[in-house]
């Protein structure tokens, strides 16, 4: 078998055409194989330099959020002697968004020798809610902040934690909570799987919480937002400073949303409005209407 291969090697080399080199050709040939083989040396040598090269310095060049640098970069986990490589834009910037929940966006860049711009940016608005659920058979209650698309964000034991930020309280159908464990991947539900009959609702059928709530943020009026109440489809509420309720009753879309608050503000300009006194305003029926609140009117529902 061994001398079938060596009659074959020989065989085939036969075959191949053999190209006779010149001294100065081959010294030529030689001198090419070393540069190249030089460059290649000086290549890896610079990857491995770059790749073990330390983060030194971070430089938060924006920061709209009420994370402070300090926070910022201990999330991003450059206290000790950290290689670039672990650090790249893209990973760096996962990092910010896994750590620090209350931020929409983060860019990271990074700038030669050992230095990476960093520039955040926080949601806005948020909201936050009182729940009571049942967890493995132990009832759990506390109060949770979310985004507009129901993003758990951050949870506490009382509401002043989050009103003292700005945060606008909202009264929601009760929610399904497995765990109330904040997360990027944890956001809020309103149905389980197990429920059937007639009368079962779907998670379509709450999807009017979320629409809602990106329609506010689509409104730009969530610096003027006290609560939100959207407990029932039917039936959805927003206060105003403190001091005008509007009632929306049902909202179709965005159009429909739309028309509704334009409306609402239109009777509000044109009612005499007493600077010291609270209204309702009513724009979910055929007859709109403006009339004063009452003493309980505006507080309904508060816990």
């Amino acid at each position: 078998m061994k001398e079938r291969l060596i009659a074959w090697r020989d065989a085939l080399l036969e075959k191949v055409p053999r190209k006779n080199y010149s001294p100065a050709e081959k010294a030529a040939r030689t001198k090419r194989a070393a540069m190249l083989g030089g460059m290649l040396c000086a290549l890896l040598v610079l990857v491995l330099v770059v790749a073990l090269f330390p983060v030194l310095n971070v430089e938060i060049e924006s920061n709209q959020s009420h994370y402070t640098e300090q926070e910022l970069q201990n999330a991003l986990g450059t206290q000790a002697w950290t290689p670039v490589l672990s650090l790249l834009p893209g990973r760096a910037e996962q990092r910010l968004l896994d750590e620090l929940l209350y931020l929409e966006s983060a860019e990271v860049s990074y700038a030669f020798p050992g230095t990476l711009r960093v520039s955040v940016k926080e949601q806005k608005p948020l909201y936050y809610f009182y729940y009571e659920t049942l967890i493995s058979g132990k009832t759990h209650t506390g109060w949770l902040a979310v985004s507009h698309d129901l993003r758990v964000v951050d949870a506490a034991r009382s509401q002043e934690d989050f009103a003292s930020r700005g945060l606008t309280r909202i009264f929601l159908p009760a929610p399904v909570l497995d765990q109330t464990k904040p997360g990027r991947a944890s956001r809020l539900c309103f149905t389980r799987e197990d429920e059937t009959g007639e009368n079962a609702k779907t998670e379509q059928d709450f999807a009017y919480v979320a629409e809602f709530l990106g329609y506010l943020q689509s409104a730009g009026v969530s610096d003027r937002l006290t609560s939100v109440d959207l407990r029932e489809k039917f039936d959805i509420s927003v206060t105003l400073e403190s001091k005008y309720l509007i009632e929306f009753g049902r909202v179709r879309d965005a159009r429909d949303f739309a028309q509704k608050l334009a409306l609402a503000e239109q009777i509000l300009a044109e009612g005499g409005i007493d600077p010291d006194a609270r209204y309702i305003v009513s724009v979910g029926s055929e007859q709109p209407f403006l009339r004063p609140a009452g003493e309980m009117d505006l507080d309904s529902g508060q816990k």
